[in-house]
């Protein structure tokens, strides 16, 4: 067989079991790598080969961002954007805005302000939010995806009133005479979510259009879609993108646990999918986020309890699915363990999300029971500095711990929980990761971590995750190389020049 692309001269790394050595030419046929090595990897050119003479410029695998919001992100994008704000005056203003571009009968949404980034320091009020939207319900997300506020006519329309108790695992916002204030955390949002009119599929389809051009920019050709909530249209966005080809990543879509029972019943299994789409995990909150994680000290929201994931756990083991539980706090992770130990699912390997707080125990467990820790590294540097607000001290030396659970022999896989990372770039994460003095890593591990560490966790380690002979040709071309050129780069800026999905150019210029 001889290639369709040569890339010559160039500084190749696989990953693989060369790790960071240099190789450099790299032929591609048929979607895969027919070789790498060195000038002899010429002999596979034929008449009809292109060749691209790199001039010394780096090659690594596509990054895979094991777990990032894709739809939610993509929709967010036709809300207002309250990234940044600085005062609740400025979220009204720009929601103000926002409101003035909205049909007849459309909800007024925001997304990505942080409270401790507001001079107030606190959440929006309902009534402030009614300045705003006025009659239309609002409603806006915080950053981290845990905390939502509504204003008055949302309230209404999901039948909050004074005498509405709060869900299990959640918990309503008042003001001092018991009236709802328009805070909702963690499954509370769910009461005004679920009576929001439902984006159409071609919405859908358009926000997944929108994130894949933010994700494919920086390097990354697979990505573990994660949800929220139990919508199925997610998977066929994805599924009509690929027949249509402009799907141009490859895509492992998480199951919202209340599909379970729909999975099971038409007999969906992990690894079901090809190479574009997969179904993958069943996903599950354990605990919630920020001050809200279950801790073995104490404290926390339990969104799923211990009993109600065993059950879960069980049922989808049976079923043959794997299940990917968000877990920060160690209380939750340990749940997560137990439920994984009850039901003998050591083969399917269940996933913990975060994995935040982590201690040598927890770590044990989880190599023993074959589980996928799959973490945001940018997670490292918040908790060095918020870990004295949220965590107790003796939680501090286990958060964020890449060293130790690999050490362990744990597949640990790194992602950016877009949009709680508003920039999915993998490089300052991969640089957070290295530098922490605490739990640091090499680099080989943290590029792995963010290549064939996540096609371990998808089942797709065979196919995909290093630029070695068989593999699909998924990779990404800088300009010179960043490995190389030491201080002169910013990794907080790095971007390729060129990315390849099986081959072909999704981005950029070769």
């Amino acid at each position: 067989m001889k290639a369709e692309l040569i890339l010559a001269r160039g500084r190749i790394r696989t990953l693989g079991r060369a790790g960071l050595t240099p190789q450099s030419h790299l032929a591609i046929a048929g979607g895969r790598i027919l070789a790498c090595g060195g000038r002899e990897v010429m002999g596979l050119r034929g008449p009809k080969s292109r060749v691209v003479d790199l001039q010394g410029s780096a090659v690594l695998p596509g990054f895979n961002d094991a777990h990032a919001h894709v739809v939610y992100y993509g929709l967010t994008r036709f809300a207002a954007d309250l990234s940044g704000s600085r005062g609740i005056d400025d979220v009204i203003e720009r929601l103000r805005e926002h409101a003035a571009t909205l049909k007849p009968g459309e909800w007024l949404q925001g997304m990505g302000y942080r409270t401790d980034e507001l001079t107030e320091r606190r959440q929006p009020h309902r009534t402030e939010l009614d300045r705003a939207g006025g009659d239309r319900p609002a409603y806006i997300d915080e950053r981290g995806g845990h905390a939502r506020v509504a204003n008055t006519a949302a309230l209404n329309a999901a039948g909050i009133t004074l005498d509405t108790p709060n869900p299990h695992g959640g918990r309503i916002g008042r003001d001092l005479n018991g009236s709802p204030n328009g805070l909702l955390l963690e499954s509370a949002m769910r009461l005004v979510a679920d009576v929001q009119p439902t984006p159409s599929l071609q919405r859908r389809i358009d926000g997944v259009l929108k994130a894949q051009d933010l994700l494919v920019s920086r390097g990354i050709t697979s990505v573990g879609a994660a949800v929220n909530r139990g919508f199925a249209d997610d998977l066929r966005a994805y599924e009509m993108l690929a027949c249509d080809g402009r799907l141009k990543m490859r895509v492992n879509e998480f199951l919202s646990w209340e599909l379970l029972e729909a999975a099971t019943r038409v007999g969906l299994r992990s690894r079901f999918g090809g190479d574009m789409v997969r179904a993958g995990p069943i996903k599950v909150f354990v605990d919630g986020g920020a001050e809200r994680v279950a801790m073995r000290s104490g404290g926390g929201v339990w969104r799923t309890t211990p009993e109600e994931l065993r059950e879960l756990v069980g049922r989808a083991t049976a079923a043959g699915l794997q299940v990917a539980a968000h877990a920060i706090g160690d209380a939750a992770i340990e749940a997560m363990c137990d439920a994984v130990e009850a039901a003998h699912g050591e083969h399917l390997r269940h996933r913990v999300e975060h994995c935040t707080i982590c201690p040598p125990d927890l770590q044990s467990r989880l190599a023993k029971l074959g589980m996928v820790a799959v973490m945001q590294p940018m997670a490292a540097r918040f908790g060095r500095v918020a870990s004295t607000i949220f965590f107790p001290v003796r939680d501090r030396t286990h958060l964020a711990p890449h060293r130790g659970l690999m050490r362990a022999r744990v597949p640990v896989a790194f992602s950016s929980d877009l949009p709680v990372s508003p920039d999915p770039n993998p490089w300052p994460g991969i640089r957070v990761a290295v530098e922490d003095q605490v739990n640091g890593i090499g680099l080989l591990a943290a590029l792995r971590a963010y290549t064939s560490a996540g096609a371990y966790a998808s089942f797709e380690e065979e196919t995909k995750g290093t630029l070695e002979p068989g593999m699909l040709a998924d990779l990404q071309v800088f300009s010179g190389d960043p490995l190389e050129d030491g201080a002169e780069v910013s990794w907080e800026t790095l971007r390729p020049r060129a990315v390849l999905l099986g081959g072909v150019k999704t981005f950029g210029k070769l």
